[in-house]
């Protein structure tokens, strides 16, 4: 995905306490997931982030615990999946409809 909705009252009541480091971390790891279509490797996040000092880390590590879940292999994110989700069924859709469109011009030029 190359945009993705950003309600900033929901973001300001969900997440409007987060340190600026937090808040930074949030948004690396949203942007990631929604460009990526994919939820987080728990080897990756501090290398995503680009998280190297105790501080940065610790952020990234609050972050995961307040808003993704960890399913024994990878972080989760519910909105952010259901999102995806959505997207894609738009996408497919659109596809269906190109693809009904060229079937029945096909039809007519033959």
């Amino acid at each position: 995905m190359h945009f993705y909705p950003r309600h900033v009252g929901d973001y300001a009541r969900d997440a409007g306490y987060l340190t600026l480091l937090e808040h930074g971390a949030y948004t690396v790891l949203m942007d990631w997931c929604y460009a990526n279509e994919q939820p987080l490797d728990p080897k990756l996040v501090f290398a995503i982030c680009r998280a190297s000092s105790r501080a940065e880390k610790m952020a990234v590590t609050a972050v995961l615990q307040r808003f993704f879940q960890y399913d024994g292999k990878v972080w989760r994110h519910k909105r952010i999946e259901a999102e995806i989700a959505k997207y894609k069924a738009k996408t497919e859709k659109a596809r269906q409809s190109i693809k009904a469109r060229w079937d029945k011009q096909k039809d007519t030029n033959v």
